[in-house]
């Protein structure tokens, strides 16, 4: 299932496409990692976000204008299915379609901006202190930015495996966010802009 089913109507490959012709310096699977990143710690680091996203000097013009539009949708989508706390976030990756190794990267790439973002907005927050299941998840991703996939065709064992990973991050990316908003010691912040 994509990704985009459960939280917004932006779609990998749409978000991919507009990053592109924005010349943005990240890909889709990085920008929703550092964006994720971001809510969970709660802070506002719009400018911070989409500054790292676009690079520091993109260029005024429609490409721009358009992709900030489709960046600020989907962190808005984002935001709300992190809220919700109905598990309805999911991480947005390339859909099925795509070979197992571009998947995989695109996970790696995925994991890589969630830290990145984390790191961004949470500055002088103490990760050491979370709760052993919040920690392990981060430690985790660490280890999951980093995965490859060689070979030439994926067996069903690596599909379902690619799913698993999935899935945990789906629920770990949740169980941060509960955890972070609740060391904060308030809701998250809603003026992420």
């Amino acid at each position: 299932m994509p990704s985009s089913d459960r939280m917004s109507a932006t779609t990998f490959t749409s978000l991919q496409e507009t990053l592109t012709r924005a010349r943005a310096a990240c890909d889709a699977a990085e920008s929703h990692g550092t964006l994720c990143g971001v809510l969970c710690v709660g802070v506002d680091g719009a400018e911070a976000w989409l500054e790292h996203i676009l690079g520091e000097d993109a260029a005024a013009g429609l490409p721009t204008d358009r992709c900030r539009k489709e960046l600020a949708a989907l962190k808005d989508a984002t935001r709300n299915a992190l809220t919700e706390g109905a598990l309805q976030f999911s991480p947005l990756l390339p859909d099925d379609e795509t070979t197992l190794s571009e998947r995989t990267e695109a996970l790696g790439e995925w994991c890589q901006g969630f830290l990145y973002g984390v790191g961004l907005g949470g500055q002088g927050m103490d990760l050491d202190a979370l709760p052993d299941e919040a920690g392990e998840v981060l430690r985790d991703m660490g280890q999951i930015a980093q995965a490859g996939f060689e070979g030439e065709g994926a067996s069903e064992e690596d599909e379902a495996a690619y799913t698993e990973i999935v899935e945990y991050l789906r629920v770990g990316v949740q169980l941060l966010f509960e955890e972070l908003r609740s060391a904060r010691g308030s809701p998250p912040s809603a003026a992420l802009h």
